[in-house]
C-alpha cells in the first residue's frame, strides 16, 4: 500500500490495515493525522479526532471550522 496520510485513507484500506493486526501508534506512524490538523495524536483511536477516524474527512476544506485547525506550508510532505 502507497504511503499516505490518514485522511487519504479509504474505508478498505483501513479495515485491511485492521485485519493485519496494526495498532493505532503504528497506524499514526504510517498514516500520519493531516499537517493543518493541530488535534493532539488526532489518529490515536478512541481519544483521537472522531470526524478523522470516522472517515468524515477527505480534505482541509472539511477541518477549516474546527478550532485545532491551522494553515500550514503547502509543497510539504511528510518523510
Amino acid at each position: 500500500m502507497k504511503r499516505k496520510y490518514f485522511h487519504e485513507l479509504t474505508k478498505k484500506d483501513y479495515f485491511e490495515l485492521a485485519k493485519r493486526g496494526i495498532t493505532y501508534k503504528k497506524l499514526a506512524k504510517l498514516h500520519p493525522q493531516p499537517k493543518w490538523c493541530g488535534y493532539p495524536n488526532a489518529t490515536e483511536g478512541v481519544m483521537g479526532c472522531w470526524s478523522l477516524t470516522s472517515f468524515m474527512i477527505n480534505s482541509e476544506n472539511d477541518c477549516k471550522k474546527c478550532d485545532l485547525y491551522y494553515k500550514y506550508e503547502t509543497g510539504k510532505s511528510f518523510k
